[in-house]
């Protein structure tokens, strides 16, 4: 059987640069993205203003308590606790570099929340928005919605790729990209950030969570290679 075409060294060339380019261009209309979000730093827009307040509407103390348990699944620690178990579990690949792959975006993407954030140094709602949380570090981008988008996201692609039957695979990913969006909602809904936080969170996450399938693609790849 005549080797398939995808396999030549050229094809995978071909890929590699494709794969760079996108990043590349992911990593500037982020950051350019950031930039403008960013120069709100005090003067936030009304439609931030309006959303918050919005939000406050439909508090009551079954949806407050909802609500954090959503943003808690968002939370360091928590996304910490998954990858490492899915990880040990090797779930939904036994890959090495696929089970492990979920804590190093988090790693990567912990670091650089933080250093957005000390760089922007916007100020968290204040109390004129009723936060329902107390959180220390500043607000612009959101930590919980970058760190929710690189993990579940990265969980999603694994997912979508996993040898499994189709409405379970289906089912999953909808759950995941649903909650990603919720997570980011329940931040607003706390007050503990401004919706423009939470966009670029998720605008910050999409370059990591890119480079985090390629390298793990081409890890596969080589590692497939090899046991030929």
């Amino acid at each position: 059987m005549p080797p398939d075409r995808r396999d030549r060294p050229e094809c995978h060339a071909r890929q590699r640069i494709q794969d760079l380019g996108t990043g590349i261009a992911l990593t500037i209309l982020a950051f350019l993205f950031l930039a403008g979000l960013g120069q709100a730093t005090v003067s936030f827009s009304p439609l931030d203003k309006d959303l918050l307040y919005g939000l406050q509407t439909w508090r009551g103390p079954t949806m407050n308590a909802a609500m954090r348990l959503v943003a808690d699944l968002g939370s360091p620690l928590v996304l910490t606790s998954l990858v490492i178990l899915t990880g040990l579990m090797g779930w939904p690949s036994r890959a090495p570099a696929d089970r492990f792959g979920p804590l190093g975006i988090l790693l990567a993407a912990s670091l650089i929340n933080t250093g957005l954030k000390e760089w922007f140094a916007r100020p968290r709602p204040g109390p004129e928005f009723g936060p329902l949380v107390q959180e220390p570090m500043a607000s612009f981008p959101s930590g919980h919605a970058m760190l929710s988008l690189c993990v579940y996201g990265l969980l999603v692609w694994q997912v979508w790729r996993a040898p499994m039957p189709g409405f379970l695979k289906a089912s999953l990913v909808a759950l995941l990209t649903s909650l990603v969006v919720v997570i980011g909602l329940s931040r607003v809904y706390l007050a503990a950030h401004y919706p423009s936080d939470v966009i670029a969170g998720f605008a910050a996450g999409v370059p990591l969570l890119w480079l985090a399938t390629v390298l793990l693609r081409v890890t596969g790849e080589s590692q497939e290679g090899q046991r030929r």
